[in-house]
């Protein structure tokens, strides 16, 4: 598939551009150790990771991935996850290699860039500072800011709206099923990394229209001038 054209790139967070399993599991252990329960692994936290922090926290709670808790026990631990998390959203957190410099070059390029992502804004939006790259991506979407979350649609074509930029040319980079379905029903291109959360669905499973070892190959891909 031919992306020259590309002049709008929307990507995920946890999973493509930063590893935040470490402060995730931290959280959640804590979150659970005060309700007596057992902790859990950061292998089992990886595995959880991609469809926003309530089904994360019912996840950890059950310890099944499709774990429903009694919602009142699920409100209050949620509750409770979110302050914890939020004292450390990006101590153990790591860029992934490549990640801040691949964005870096394609806002110095021109290009019109957002993070779109199933975490609450009001916990993205400090992973991104920490990253550096607040001035490149002017636009963060979280799970929180429509009425539905990826793999609808609705946060993505969010993020174009305030970008103020059309459909045609733009790009989805995500690492995971739900980053490809979500590109799918926006009806634009998506490309992966073949690192991140896949929950155990191959890279070559996942139906993207290009892999990339490290976002470094974005601009080469784009063919716009790093």
């Amino acid at each position: 598939m031919d992306l020259s054209k590309t002049r709008t790139v929307l990507f995920d967070l946890d999973g493509t551009l930063v590893d935040s399993a470490p402060d995730l599991t931290v959280a959640v252990n804590r979150m659970l150790a005060e309700r007596g329960a057992e902790g859990v692994t950061l292998e089992q936290v990886h595995g959880w990771v991609g469809n926003g922090t309530r089904k994360l926290v019912a996840r950890a709670l059950t310890g099944r991935d499709d774990g429903e808790p009694p919602a009142a026990e699920l409100d209050e631990a949620l509750a409770r996850f979110l302050e914890l998390y939020s004292e450390r959203l990006f101590v153990d957190s790591r860029a992934y290699p490549g990640a801040v410099e691949g964005v870096q070059a394609l806002a110095a390029a021109g290009l019109h860039l957002a993070v779109v992502t199933n975490k609450p804004r009001a916990l993205a939006a400090p992973v991104i500072e920490a990253l550096g790259l607040a001035e490149a991506v002017p636009v963060v979407v979280g799970g929180d800011c429509c009425a539905a979350r990826k793999p609808d649609p609705a946060p993505l074509l969010g993020a174009l709206e305030a970008l103020a930029m059309p459909r045609a040319g733009s790009l989805m980079v995500g690492d995971s099923a739900i980053d490809v379905a979500t590109a799918r029903a926006a009806g634009i291109p998506v490309v992966c990394v073949p690192y991140g959360y896949r929950r155990g669905v191959a890279l070559a499973d996942l139906g993207a229209d290009a892999t990339v070892e490290r976002l470094t190959e974005l601009p080469p891909l784009l063919r716009v001038a790093a």
